[in-house]
């Protein structure tokens, strides 16, 4: 993995090969810690709609916090920020070690543990993206962008089956005891970065400023629609996969894990397939809209399977269009707006990923009604409607976008 990486930053650039690997750590430590919690919450719930709280309260930070944590991530120095979210990952993680050694878990706590987890996500995702959009030259940026979509997406396939082996050999409890300290390791991969201060000349302060620059820019408006219309609706097959696991095809430990994985394992394949094209696509707005078409499709498609192996292999499959929903979406982002403002422009991407947990709990709270299946396929149609209204209202995303 690490001559991939090479090859794609010049002078085998060590600092970035050191940031790759913080974040790959980071974010297999969160992908592990999700499916210890997912297996927690459906021992003790067994409807849609507290799954779908589980997806609400892990996201929604996003909406209540990102754009302030966009902020903070021009204000002040992101290196710095991002070394205060692994310690406070780490504080987190030994909270739920001695919950977990002196108490039965219950619903509230674990949805609270839960929120603060995703506080602490969204403190360091505005920081870490905006630092590492300035760490490499700017005709690197594609490239160093798809390389972390491969990070998170190896750590979403590891991170579930590490647990599976951990839940053989540890209680709950010390595997967080476990966690929390192998977390602060993570801070030596960071000790010679450089601090790449913003230029104070060029300084922009005040959320207002990236609100005008994101209503002036037809590209980026777009892009925040469709991707919020995205995540309320094209991701109901991710947000219910547990439920789904667990209530419909009755699986054990192993297996849940594994399928909780296995969108991991496609969108590593995909990452892997399409990273030596994403560099040279100068057409993302299109490639954007259609791989989003395609997971609302595939939700549609995968509420009407009920034999394990199909539903795994249509996991894997949508897993493998994941990279191009997040490649391009943040190659955009990221490539049409200036340095002093990323931190800013990320706060609003982390608005529109925060439509990812109103829609499951919707979706949870309506699956009681109608039945999860009904609910599944009426979320991809309106969301499809959605999709196509904004594409051709906002011609520009049919344009060549240029880094």
């Amino acid at each position: 993995m690490l001559s991939i990486i090479s090859s794609f930053i010049p002078h085998n650039d060590k600092n970035y090969v050191s940031f790759w690997a913080s974040s790959f750590f980071i974010y297999t430590i969160r992908f592990l810690d999700f499916a210890i919690i997912a297996w927690l919450l459906t021992n003790v719930i067994e409807n849609p709609a507290s799954v779908g709280l589980l997806i609400f309260f892990k996201f929604i930070p996003m909406l209540f916090v990102g754009l302030f944590t966009g902020w903070l991530a021009d204000k002040y120095l992101r290196s710095r920020i991002i070394k205060i979210s692994i310690i406070l990952t780490s504080i987190y993680l030994l909270v739920w070690y001695l919950y977990l050694s002196y108490f039965s878990p219950t619903e509230n706590i674990i949805l609270l543990l839960v929120f603060v987890s995703g506080v602490i996500i969204s403190i360091d995702r505005a920081s870490r993206t905006s630092y590492l959009s300035n760490l490499v030259n700017k005709k690197y940026l594609r490239n160093v962008l798809a390389l972390d979509v491969v990070a998170t997406h190896l750590g979403w396939f590891l991170g579930p089956n590490i647990a599976s082996i951990l839940f053989e050999y540890f209680s709950y409890a010390n595997i967080y005891m476990l966690l929390a300290i192998i977390n602060l390791f993570n801070l030596a991969l960071l000790l010679k970065l450089p601090k790449l201060d913003l230029k104070k000349s060029v300084h922009l302060s005040g959320i207002t400023q990236g609100i005008k620059f994101v209503s002036k820019n037809k590209i980026i408006l777009g892009t925040l629609l469709i991707l919020g219309i995205g995540n309320f609706t094209a991701f109901t097959f991710e947000s219910m996969t547990p439920y789904f696991a667990k209530f419909i095809f009755n699986t054990s430990p192993k297996q849940f894990n594994f399928m909780l994985s296995l969108q991991g394992l496609g969108a590593l394949v995909g990452s892997l397939i399409f990273l030596p094209l994403v560099g040279r696509m100068n057409y993302q707005g299109i490639v954007f809209v259609l791989a989003t078409i395609t997971l609302l499709l595939g939700s549609i498609i995968f509420s009407t399977v009920d034999i394990f192996i199909l539903a795994c292999f249509i996991l894997f499959s949508l897993g493998i269009i994941m990279p191009l929903f997040m490649n391009m979406h943040t190659m955009i982002l990221m490539s049409q707006t200036p340095n002093q403002l990323r931190g800013r422009i990320q706060g609003f991407q982390q608005l529109a990923i925060s439509m990812f947990p109103l829609g499951s709990l919707t979706l949870g709270f309506i699956g009681n009604k109608i039945g999860i299946i009904d609910s599944i396929k009426l979320f991809s149609i309106i969301g499809l409607i959605l999709v196509l209204f904004v594409w051709i209202i906002f011609r520009s995303l049919n344009n060549r976008i240029k880094p």
